[in-house]
């Protein structure tokens, strides 16, 4: 997962334009693993694998006064206020703002970073709220300059390019800026907006301490009939297992939990909707969703091409989920049963320096070039590498301009988590690329097509341990895992984003979100989309309760739409030769600088067109038949 969240709160940024290191656990979909067991603890890591903050800063103190001078610089901005119809004023005001936001992207991601390792530690915590606090300064700071760049006049505009040659570094952003003018509010209105934005972030944050700290789940007993605490990793180690009885356990001690708590749960999603609305609302767009894609150029229609096109074809996961429930030998198939692998290998571990031999191997059709650069992320301690108390679990990339990236593992030794590393890896050197080649302004690459490079790496790696399988039961192994992962993300991150879709349209429509609302609606989608071969149990409509990416508004579709087309990328990669590769590394190295969709499109896929879905679903189909007769 790319871990990044937009600056300023408010909805939109119309001031503040950096994106740095988020909150956020990741989606609930698994990929299948050899065994049942939870992470193992690395209390002392040694220091080469683990991640090297002093890059950022050599000390908290040097932390501690790049803050203050974000807020001194926060003051020096405001008194532009009322100026930039002057072209100098105009561009210092902008060349200071810029300055500041590398600045906060800096302190932000390094609070982040620190008490993602350090989450129980109270002057982590308080760091992080500081860090969140200065942003909110800043952007109180800068919300003049959306209002006042949205009245100035075209031809005004011009000469002022014109007369001081400088300001055309920001000509993109300004216009990019000035396209939603019909979205800017007053400065009053804008001001407010901003003053609201920590209040209005509540129920997210209330989420997140909700799962990390605060929701505890019963014991329940393990494969050797041991009683044992259940965790949120556990629980996915847990789904799993060989062993039915256990996975039905932790289902129902996890889902009967968050049934438990149904109520605020819902009642926390229903304040994230509600907020989202609310700002859509308040800057005059015609909805919640059309406000999340057109920030990013996004037309509906992609959206909802996505949820017609898979729906076309659910057949074929209905398929998959039967061929399951035969391999698996069961007289009842049921939602814990759908992450076990029903082929399975031999059981072993990978150490880490087989991990990254495994992944610099798999994404050799990436040339020289990349593979340079990965070994100098393999030694120069971009990754935090190994559990251990108070580390936050599930894995993600987050980077600063101007720095190496930095990655977040978890790992264990499985299969499962070589691809969790290709995949971060992924996202580390799009970010590497893209900070290399782009300027500040232009180096963020959009959200739409933030996991598009870390499939690609994926992909890469399962179709080469495909073709490199010893044998028949090693290859239906393997084809079992890579159908997983259609199923688990292009099947799955489907069904979330129809489920947001229809909630964000029925909160617009004046709606109360209950949870008996949200457990009926989703409990349906599971069985539309898994079909007869599945038996739904009773608290199975909980799973929303789970995703915590419905806490980052629209952002589920871009999953599967990115997995589609990270699909036809490792396509190109693998058959088309030196220019595809060339074309996907220019693909990396665009960043922001042009909208995603025409970023794709000049890597070779169009994503405007729902071909690029119907061709992934062909490649789910084709694994389909060839498991079916393995199987």
């Amino acid at each position: 997962m790319r871990k990044k969240l937009l600056i300023p709160f408010a909805g939109m940024a119309v001031g503040v334009w950096l994106i740095v290191g988020s909150g956020g656990l990741g989606v609930p979909t698994f990929r299948t693993a050899e065994r049942a067991t939870p992470p193992t603890l690395h209390e002392r890591p040694a220091i080469a694998d683990t991640w090297d903050l002093t890059r950022l800063y050599a000390s908290s103190d040097a932390w501690q006064k790049d803050i203050q001078s974000i807020v001194r610089e926060a003051a020096l901005i405001a008194s532009y206020k009322g100026k930039l119809d002057h072209a100098h004023h105009l561009y210092e005001a902008l060349s200071k703002q810029e300055e500041a936001s590398r600045k906060l992207e800096k302190a932000y991601v390094y609070a982040q970073l620190q008490f993602d390792t350090h989450t129980t530690d109270s002057i982590a915590q308080q760091r992080l709220h500081e860090a969140r606090r200065t942003a909110q300064k800043l952007t109180l700071a800068t919300s003049f300059i959306g209002p006042e760049l949205a009245r100035l006049d075209d031809k005004k505009l011009e000469r002022m390019y014109h007369a001081e040659k400088k300001l055309v570094k920001y000509r993109r952003y300004i216009s990019e800026l000035r396209k939603e003018r019909g979205h800017i509010l007053s400065e009053k209105e804008e001001k407010l907006l901003a003053l609201t934005g920590e209040a209005m972030g509540t129920a997210a944050q209330a989420y997140r301490f909700l799962l990390d700290t605060d929701l505890a789940f019963p014991s329940i007993k393990d494969e050797k009939g041991k009683s044992v605490p259940l965790t949120r990793e556990r629980y996915v180690s847990f789904m799993t297992s060989p062993k039915q009885a256990v996975r039905r356990r932790a289902f129902e001690a996890v889902y009967g939990t968050y049934a438990q708590y149904g109520n605020t749960f819902a009642s926390l999603l229903a304040g994230e909707v509600r907020r989202n609305v609310v700002y859509a609302q308040a800057r005059r767009y015609p909805s919640a969703r059309y406000a999340a894609l057109h920030a990013s150029d996004i037309p509906e229609s992609i959206y909802d091409q996505l949820i017609s096109t898979v729906r076309h074809r659910i057949h074929l996961l209905h398929r998959y989920t039967a061929l399951r429930k035969k391999m698996l030998g069961l007289s009842a198939l049921h939602k814990y049963d759908l992450y076990v692998p029903f082929i399975r290998g031999k059981k072993r571990e990978y150490t880490l320096s087989e991990a990254k031999t495994m992944v610099r191997e798999g994404l050799a059709p990436l040339g020289a070039e990349y593979q340079q650069k990965l070994e100098e992320a393999f030694r120069n301690r971009w990754m935090d590498v190994y559990s251990r108390t108070g580390k936050t679990g599930g894995a993600y990339q987050t980077a600063v301009y101007g720095y190496p990236p930095y990655v977040l593992l978890n790992y264990n030794g499985r299969l499962d988590d070589v691809l969790t590393m290709a995949h971060e890896m992924g996202h580390a050197m799009h970010s590497y690329y893209a900070n290399k080649t782009q300027n500040y302004l232009n180096a963020n690459y959009d959200i739409f097509v933030a996991e598009v490079a870390s499939t690609v790496n994926e992909s890469l790696l399962l179709r080469r341990w495909i073709e490199e399988a010893k044998d028949k039961k090693e290859r239906a192994m393997l084809l079992n895992r890579y159908l997983d992962t259609f199923q688990g993300t292009l099947f799955a991150q489907t069904m979330f984003a129809e489920f947001e879709r229809d909630i964000y349209q029925a909160a617009e429509k004046g709606e109360a979100l209950t949870a008996d609302d949200l457990v009926r609606r989703y409990r349906k989608l599971v069985a539309e989309y898994y079909g007869p071969a599945l038996t739904l149990d009773p608290n199975v409509g909980y799973e929303w309760a789970r995703v915590s990416h419905f806490y980052k508004n629209f952002y589920v579709y871009q999953y599967a739409t990115g997995f589609s087309a990270a699909t036809a990328l490792a396509d190109r990669l693998l058959h088309g030769g030196p220019e595809k590769r060339e074309q996907y590394l220019a693909f990396l190295k665009a960043g922001g600088s042009a909208p995603p969709l025409d970023v794709l499109r000049k890597a070779g896929v169009d994503l405007r067109n729902p071909e690029v879905i119907s061709r992934a679903l062909d490649v789910f189909e084709q694994a389909l038949n060839e498991l079916e007769k393995l199987a």
